[in-house]
């Protein structure tokens, strides 16, 4: 397989003649639904789940994995970890989170989001909202990814009136597993080569001066996952990091002034951590080795389990780049099938009901990482569904998130933009209706 510089491949895409152009656009169109595998549900017969409606006690709700030892401040990595609210007002909400170095959340108020960062040297740890009478519902989410650090929630208190509700519940709920990508690293950024991430203060680790970073084009809010699910009146939960593969990661160790993830040394543990290994961890920076909780899927709520997966990793095996020479190492397609293979039958024993999506990601195309790539990632993931599909399993799907390309322009580090994960929701929206005939609702 010919290897290929990653920054190089990427910045060939805009080159050449516009009629080369027109004919990489038109190629790289979405497919409608993903081009889902498989038969269609008969929306005719089936009868599909209710959209998300308020019930039982007036209490938070707390969505993805977390650290109970202390329920007034539940602890947590994982980006896109949510709590949510209902209330009545006239009042005030008041809400807060604790974490050793700074975070960026979304706080969504009545539908309004809202870029807050709290946490490290930021003297308030708590942000209180007025609100008019009526009905109000509150969300927070961290878009900072699991590498930052963990974090606290400070719950939600209601204030000058404001009186709690009880909170939406879904009987649609979707899980994510992936990389970057779903993380929605750097979608806010206006172009390719922006940065993911800016400094805000130095510290000093024994001697050594480095920067503390905030990703502040990072928005899991704006990710497909999160648009998707709000399109089908979903829950969402998001197990996602950037650089882990199925089988091998995109670098595996960090070299060089700036390249080490804030906390993270050069011979971190978590190196050659891979996405299924991630998948078993409650907090995922917390190794089971070395004390770490395994996450516990028989204590999941069933208002909690979810009834689609869908995965999306992989194009960091494509991309790996072990001795960081902007180069793409290669791929033994072979391991990589065998590995995500193995991943969804795991992943079927923990979720056996559910709809399981296997994703081609956007940032793959034939000619990045490698020559060939996304014909080969292509064939990989309709193989596996295949031969699931022969076991007796229906319910696994291969699809294809649109191969990005220019026709969309480009986030920070070559990765998607709002565009990309808007048009990448509509084909997941697509494909979950063609297995499960959920419907959509206005926006929200």
């Amino acid at each position: 397989m010919v290897r290929r510089s990653l920054r190089t491949a990427a910045a060939l895409l805009f080159v050449g003649s516009a009629a080369c152009v027109v004919r990489l656009s038109d190629r790289n169109a979405p497919l409608t639904n993903g081009g889902v595998s498989g038969p269609n549900a008969d929306c005719n017969v089936v009868q599909p789940l209710p959209e998300g409606a308020p019930a039982g006690a007036a209490a938070t709700k707390l969505i993805g994995r977390y650290d109970m030892t202390d329920p007034t401040r539940p602890r947590f990595d994982w980006s896109g970890n949510t709590m949510t609210a209902r209330f009545e007002g006239p009042g005030e909400v008041t809400w807060g989170a604790e974490a050793a170095v700074e975070m960026v959340f979304e706080q969504i108020l009545d539908g309004q989001a809202e870029q807050i960062v709290l946490g490290g040297l930021i003297e308030n740890k708590t942000v209180t909202r007025q609100v008019g009478a009526g009905t109000h519902e509150i969300s927070v989410l961290r878009s900072s990814e699991a590498l930052y650090s963990d974090s606290k929630y400070i719950m939600f208190t209601f204030g000058g009136g404001a009186k709690q509700l009880p909170p939406t519940e879904y009987a649609r709920r979707i899980e994510y597993i992936g990389d970057s990508i779903t993380c929605g690293y750097g979608d806010e950024g206006p172009n390719a080569t922006c940065p993911y991430d800016i400094p805000i203060r130095k510290v000093n680790n024994n001697g050594v001066i480095e920067e503390v970073k905030i990703p502040a084009t990072q928005n899991i809010y704006l990710a497909y996952g999160s648009i998707a699910a709000r399109k089908l009146s979903a829950q969402a939960t998001t197990l996602c990091f950037s650089g882990k593969g199925v089988y091998q990661n995109y670098r595996e160790a960090c070299k060089g002034e700036g390249a080490c993830a804030p906390g993270k040394a050069p011979d971190d543990p978590d190196a050659r951590t891979t996405i299924p290994e991630y998948w078993l961890r409650t907090l995922a920076t917390e190794r089971p080795d070395t004390g770490g909780a395994v996450y516990d899927f028989s204590k999941e709520k069933d208002t909690d389990k979810p009834q689609v997966v869908l995965i999306n990793i992989g194009t960091n095996d494509f991309a790996r780049d072990l001795n960081q020479d902007s180069v793409a190492d290669g791929i033994d397609l072979g391991k990589f099938r065998d590995a995500y293979k193995g991943f969804v039958q795991f992943v079927r024993t923990k979720r056996p009901g559910a709809e399981i999506f296997l994703a081609v990601p956007p940032m793959v195309t034939d000619k990045f990482p490698l020559d060939n790539a996304r014909s080969d990632f292509r064939n990989v993931l309709r193989a596996v569904a295949e031969d699931l599909n022969a076991s007796g399993d229906a319910k696994v799907y291969s699809m294809e998130l649109v191969e990005m390309g220019v026709r969309y322009g480009l986030g920070c580090d070559y990765h998607p933009n709002l565009e990309v994960h808007r048009i990448m929701a509509d084909q997941v929206v697509g494909a979950i209706h063609a297995k499960t005939c959920w419907t959509t609702v206005a926006a929200r």
